[in-house]
């Protein structure tokens, strides 16, 4: 059985906390791959994309409206499948991305390093920005507005979800371009 490997290189707390960041990671990606997958098995999904999107505030006023208009709206179609696509291959990046930290916290050879690491967490610093990115702008389409006291939230969340993942997404990211930083260099120093 392997053990838990105790790095010399980090502080405990490092440790903790790329193992705090690899569990929102997978439990995000997670997310995402389950929302891209419920995407791809329905047979409605376009058209109810075009009717979320047309149906929505945002796309008819605020700030993205004229964007949506321009880009999104006559070119509905490939809109619907590259929100799909985003969501589940960005998804699965940071679901194997998190599994590779995990890896990494097991004595060799299980978490022995690798030379692709680095690439590893680029990309999933990149899936975390495209995630944002895709959530953000889903907020805003669907006329969203910054949290706000009101008594009608005194049982739900004030902040919806779309807006919510935004700054852990972007958590993820700074991780992630971190440890891509510290293991390009561990690399060229080996």
């Amino acid at each position: 059985m392997h053990h838990l490997r105790t790095s010399s290189r980090l502080p405990r707390s490092g440790n903790a906390a790329l193992a705090a960041g690899a569990l929102i990671q997978a439990a995000l990606g997670t997310e995402f791959v389950f929302a891209g997958l419920s995407k791809a098995v329905n047979h409605d999904y376009a058209a109810q994309f075009k009717g979320f999107v047309q149906g929505s505030p945002g796309a008819t006023s605020g700030l993205l409206a004229p964007l949506i208009q321009l880009l999104v709206v006559p070119n509905i179609d490939v809109a619907a499948q590259l929100a799909k696509y985003i969501e589940l291959v960005a998804g699965t990046i940071l679901l194997l991305a998190a599994v590779e930290v995990l890896r990494r916290r097991f004595s060799a050879p299980l978490g022995a390093p690798h030379g692709y690491e680095p690439l590893v967490a680029l990309l999933s610093a990149c899936a975390a920005l495209a995630l944002g990115a895709l959530s953000l702008g889903i907020y805003m389409v669907q006329g969203g507005r910054l949290p706000t006291i009101n008594p009608a939230f005194a049982f739900s969340s004030p902040i919806a979800i779309e807006l919510l993942v935004v700054p852990f997404l972007v958590g993820i990211a700074w991780l992630e371009l971190g440890r891509f930083r510290a293991l390009r260099e561990l690399n060229a120093r080996a």
